[in-house]
C-alpha cells in the first residue's frame, strides 16, 4: 500500500504533468564552467553571466560558475576590465569560457597587458527584509595587485526601486593605504576635514585579512515601499577622484566597475500569520470621577386660592400636594450634607379677567404667600444664607387667544382683533370680552384657570455623581461645556453604535489624552484593521498602563511601523499576556533568536519562517517536510512556496520547482511575489519563463 506521502507526491506530479511541467523541464539544462584570463590562466571572480537580459550568476573567487538556461539559450560573459563574450548553449552542460584583457587607458597611458587575477570581487548577495529597513551584507576582496599602499579604495553599494526608479545609497566605504594616507595630510595640512571623503575612511588592515573586506549595512523602507521591486549595485574604484554630484566616483581612476550584487529581496516573514487580539483597559483609576456641579432644580406647580383672596384652597388637595412637594425637594437639599442651597426663586401668574391692577396686586400677594410659606420651613441658621426673590405676572389677553387658535378658531380670531385694535391694553380689552357669549360659560371656567400658576426655581450647588438623564439634558441643551466624566457616562449610555462612535470622536477632540475612551475606540479599531496610529500617542505618557502600550504596538505592526511595535512592546513586562506580541515583534525587527523560543513551541509555517531568517536551512526543510503529512497543510499554497523555498537553498533544485507550481496552482497571485523574491526568483523563472526573460535593468 502506498504510504501518504507517496500519494501525495503522485498527486503533485499529477498536477504538474497537466500544466506541462514536463515540458518545462526537458526545456531547460544546467550548465557549469570556469572563466579564466586568455594570458595569464588565472581565474576571473565577478563576471556577470546573462541570459536574455537578466544576470543570472556571477563568477566566484575560483572563476567558476553555475546556472540553469533553456537548451538554445545564448549566454554573454560581462566584466568590465575584460571584452564581452557571447555563446550558444546548444545543449552544452560544461562551458569554460577565456576573456580577453579590455584596453585601458590611464593617465594618457595605453596599458595592454594582462592584469591577471587584478578584478575586485564582491561576493553575490541579498537584500534581507528586518522590519523597516533593507540589510546588505557582503564581503569584497582587493587584489593586492590592485591595491598597494599609494591607493585609495572606494566601495559605494546603492539600493535601486525599479518601480519607482529611484536610487538610495548605504554606508560607503574608503580604505587607504598606508603611503596614501599620509600623502593625504600632509596634501591638506593635516586638516582631513578638508577631504570630502574623511568622514567615510575606515581602519582596515587588508594585509592581515588576506585583503577582504566584510560589509554591512541597512536602509531605512517607507513601509508603503517594501513591496517594490528592488536591487543592489555597487560601485568600486581604486584612486577615483570624488564628485559630489555623481556619487563618489568621478573622473579617471585606475580601475573602476559596476557589478549588480544582489536582485529581490529576502523576507520569509512575508508569510508570518498571526491573530492578536487588542486588550481592554481594566484599572477603573482611568475612569474620570464626578465633578462638583452647580445645580438648578426648576418646576411649575398648579396652585388654586380661594378667588379674589390671597389664600390657597385648602380644600384643593392638589394644591396642598404641590406646596409640599417644593418643600420636601427644600428640605432635600438641606438635608444633603454635599449640597447647598443659593436662592428659591418664584414666579406667580395670573389670568386676565378683572383690571390689570387688581390682578397684579392679587398674584403679587399670592407670591409672597408661596415664599413666605416656604422659607418659613427653613431652618433660621440656612435661611439666613438663602436669598428669596419673587415676581408677578398677568397674562395678556395675547396668551389666550394663541391657546384657542386650534381648539376655538372664531374666538381666537375675536381676541385677537381686540389686542390689535387696543395694543394688547388689558383694561381696554376686559369690557368686551365680559359681553361675549363664551366669557362666563368658557373662558372664565375653562380656559382662565389654566394660566394661574406658580412657577419654582431652586438654586443650588451639590457634589454629586450627576444622574444619567441630567447629563443627557446638559449634552443636548449644549450651554455648557462637557467634562471628561460627563463624556464617559454619555458614551457608557448611548443607545445605538453610531451615537456612541460620534460622541467618543467628540470627546477625544476636546480631551485628546482622554485614555480610558481612547483606549476602547483604539479596540473596535483593531478589531476591525482599521489602523489610527495618532489615537492612543497622547496617552502614552511615562504612567501608560501595559494595555495602551500593548494596543499602540498592535496598531504599529498592522501599519508596518515595525521598529516602533518593536520599541514599544519591550517596554511591556514579559508574562502570558505578551509574549505572544513580544516574540511577533522581536521577529518582525530582526530579533529571530528572541522569537525562535516562543514561534517553536506553537510549530507550524511560522517556525520554519523563523529557521529560515536564522538561516537554518535543514532544519526547515526537515520541519517542512514533517508537515507535508498534514492534511492542513496539503492545500495550503503557502506553505507549497514555503517548501519551494527551502528546496531551492537546499539546492534541491527538481523539488523546489514541484512545490512552486503546487503553490502556484492553489494560489496563482504568489507568482508576483515569487518573481521579486531571492529565494525564489531563480525557480519561478524556470517554470514559468516571462518572454524576456525577467524584466532588464
Amino acid at each position: 500500500m502506498m504510504s501518504r506521502k507517496n500519494i501525495l507526491f503522485s498527486v503533485i506530479l499529477y498536477f504538474l504533468s497537466i500544466i506541462g511541467f514536463s515540458a518545462y523541464a526537458q526545456d531547460n539544462i544546467r550548465v557549469q564552467g570556469k572563466i579564466t584570463d586568455i594570458s595569464s590562466g588565472e581565474a576571473i571572480s565577478g563576471v556577470n553571466i546573462i541570459e536574455n537580459g537578466y544576470v543570472l550568476t556571477y563568477s566566484d573567487i575560483d572563476g567558476n560558475y553555475s546556472c540553469t538556461v533553456p537548451r538554445d539559450a545564448e549566454l554573454i560573459f560581462y566584466h568590465g576590465q575584460y571584452e564581452e563574450i557571447k555563446t550558444k548553449v546548444d545543449n552544452r552542460q560544461v562551458i569554460n569560457v577565456q576573456m580577453q584583457v579590455l584596453t585601458i587607458e590611464l593617465n594618457e597611458a595605453v596599458v595592454t597587458a594582462s592584469f591577471g587575477n587584478t578584478t575586485v570581487y564582491v561576493e553575490p548577495s541579498d537584500l534581507q527584509i528586518v522590519g523597516d529597513h533593507f540589510v546588505l551584507k557582503t564581503t569584497v576582496r582587493i587584489p593586492k595587485k590592485q591595491f598597494d599602499p599609494n591607493s585609495r579604495f572606494i566601495f559605494q553599494p546603492t539600493l535601486y526601486n525599479a518601480t519607482l526608479k529611484d536610487t538610495s545609497f548605504f554606508r560607503p566605504v574608503v580604505i587607504d593605504g598606508e603611503n596614501y594616507h599620509i600623502n593625504q595630510q600632509r596634501y591638506f595640512s593635516f586638516d582631513s576635514s578638508k577631504d570630502r571623503l574623511a568622514d567615510y575612511v575606515v581602519t582596515n588592515d587588508l594585509s592581515s585579512t588576506d585583503n577582504i573586506y566584510s560589509y554591512k549595512d541597512s536602509l531605512y523602507v517607507a513601509p508603503t515601499d517594501l513591496d517594490h521591486d528592488y536591487r543592489s549595485d555597487c560601485y568600486i574604484g581604486i584612486n577615483g577622484l570624488f564628485r559630489k554630484e555623481t556619487s563618489l566616483l568621478g573622473g579617471k581612476t585606475d580601475y573602476s566597475d559596476t557589478l549588480v550584487i544582489a536582485k529581490g529581496t529576502v523576507n520569509p516573514l512575508r508569510f508570518l500569520e498571526y491573530r492578536i487580539d487588542p486588550q481592554e483597559l481594566t484599572d477603573t483609576n482611568f475612569i474620570p470621577k464626578p465633578e462638583m456641579k452647580l445645580l438648578m432644580d426648576a418646576g411649575v406647580s398648579k396652585i388654586n386660592f380661594v378667588l379674589g383672596k390671597a389664600k390657597v384652597d385648602e380644600k384643593d388637595p392638589e394644591s396642598v400636594k404641590n406646596i409640599n412637594t417644593i418643600k420636601e425637594k427644600i428640605q432635600a437639599i438641606v438635608n444633603n450634607e454635599f449640597a447647598t442651597l443659593k436662592s428659591i426663586e418664584i414666579v406667580g401668574y395670573a389670568s386676565p379677567e378683572g383690571t390689570y391692577k387688581q390682578n397684579l396686586s392679587l398674584a403679587n400677594d399670592r407670591t409672597e404667600l408661596i415664599l413666605k410659606e416656604l422659607a418659613s420651613s427653613l431652618d433660621p441658621s440656612v435661611a439666613k444664607y438663602v436669598t428669596l426673590t419673587s415676581n408677578s405676572v398677568v397674562e395678556p389677553w395675547s396668551k389666550v387667544a394663541e391657546m384657542l387658535k386650534d381648539s376655538d378658531p372664531e374666538l381666537s380670531e375675536y381676541i385677537s382683533n381686540l389686542v390689535y385694535k387696543y395694543s394688547d391694553t388689558h383694561d381696554h380689552i376686559i369690557p368686551h370680552m365680559r359681553k361675549h357669549k363664551k366669557y362666563r360659560s368658557f373662558l372664565l371656567k375653562d380656559i382662565l384657570p389654566t394660566l394661574r400658576k406658580v412657577e419654582y426655581t431652586l438654586n443650588y450647588s451639590e457634589f454629586r455623581k450627576l444622574k444619567d438623564f441630567e447629563i443627557w439634558d446638559r449634552y443636548n441643551a449644549k450651554t455648557e461645556e462637557i467634562s471628561r466624566y460627563e463624556y464617559w457616562r454619555l458614551i457608557d449610555t448611548a443607545p445605538d453604535s453610531l451615537t456612541r462612535y460620534n460622541l467618543i470622536t467628540e470627546s477625544l477632540e476636546q480631551y485628546p489624552n482622554f485614555t480610558y475612551v481612547a483606549n476602547d475606540l483604539a479596540v473596535q479599531l483593531i478589531k476591525q484593521d482599521s489602523l489610527n496610529l495618532d489615537l492612543l500617542k497622547p496617552s502614552l505618557g511615562k504612567n501608560a498602563p501595559d494595555e495602551v502600550i500593548y494596543n499602540q504596538a498592535l496598531m504599529a505592526l498592522g501599519s508596518r511601523e515595525v521598529a516602533m511595535a518593536d520599541s514599544l512592546a519591550r517596554l511591556l513586562p514579559t508574562n502570558d499576556n505578551t509574549a505572544y506580541l513580544k516574540s511577533i515583534t522581536a521577529a518582525l525587527a530582526g530579533d529571530f533568536e528572541g522569537a525562535y523560543p516562543m514561534l517553536a513551541s506553537r510549530g507550524g509555517l511560522n517556525e520554519i519562517l523563523i529557521l529560515l531568517c536564522m538561516e537554518r536551512n535543514a532544519t526547515a526543510l526537515s520541519k517542512c517536510n514533517e508537515l507535508m503529512t498534514l492534511p492542513e497543510f496539503s492545500h495550503n499554497a503557502k506553505f507549497w512556496y514555503v517548501h519551494a523555498v527551502c528546496a531551492n537553498r537546499a539546492e534541491d533544485i527538481f523539488t523546489a520547482m514541484t512545490s512552486l507550481e503546487m503553490a502556484l496552482m492553489l494560489d496563482p497571485s504568489l507568482e508576483e511575489i515569487a518573481r521579486l523574491d531571492s529565494d525564489a526568483m531563480d525557480v519561478i523563472e524556470l517554470i514559468r519563463p516571462t518572454e524576456e526573460g525577467t524584466q532588464q535593468y
